[in-house]
């Protein structure tokens, strides 16, 4: 069986004219980075949702994926697909905008990164004052619970003994009654 029976052409001028119509053989390292992308693009959504969801202009977008406007206009126009590593730079992008919330594109995009990069630091900064400040509070409060658990243990104690004191009382009055009760009864009949 010849290679242009089973559709598979390894020199396209060998093979003639019809060579271009013919699929070409997929290795398996493409078909592990179609299947990669396949996953990306059912967790991220296509390219244009993307791009919405960070509010980016085309133009930005490309400048953030440092790719030529073209390039992503025939990936999203024409229907070709984006390179893998397009894929896997949205998802790095992704990432760390949820593990750094204050990353904006412009960090990439700036002639300047140190400036938005204090930016970002000044913001984690505060924000991690705000927490320590949160954290003393409820520092505060957990101690104000510890002491009043202590003197709810306390009072639980006094109460118990309070308790065990009536007990013995009620037990030596109501023996004090029958014995009473006894001596008059014994009393009366005789």
């Amino acid at each position: 069986m010849d290679m242009e029976t089973q559709g598979l052409v390894l020199d396209p001028l060998e093979a003639g004219e019809d060579s271009l119509e013919a699929p070409r053989s997929k290795t398996s390292l493409r078909m592990h980075y179609e299947a990669q992308v396949s996953v990306l693009r059912r967790q991220l959504g296509d390219l244009e949702s993307i791009r919405l969801g960070l509010g980016l202009s085309q133009r930005k977008m490309s400048q953030l994926l440092m790719v030529d406007p073209s390039s992503w206009t025939r990936w999203t126009k024409q229907g070709d697909e984006a390179p893998p590593h397009i894929w896997r730079a949205l998802q790095w992008y992704s990432i760390l905008n949820e593990k750094i919330p204050g990353l904006t594109p412009q960090y990439f995009m700036n002639q300047s990164p140190q400036v938005l990069h204090q930016k970002a630091l000044q913001e984690l900064e505060s924000e991690r004052a705000e927490r320590q400040a949160e954290m003393s509070v409820l520092s505060r409060k957990l101690d104000g619970f510890s002491a009043e658990k202590q003197a709810l243990n306390a009072e639980v104690v006094k109460l118990k003994k309070d308790l065990k004191f009536h007990r013995k009382i009620s037990i030596f009055i109501l023996s004090l009654s029958l014995t009473w009760a006894a001596v008059l009864l014994v009393w009366k009949f005789i």
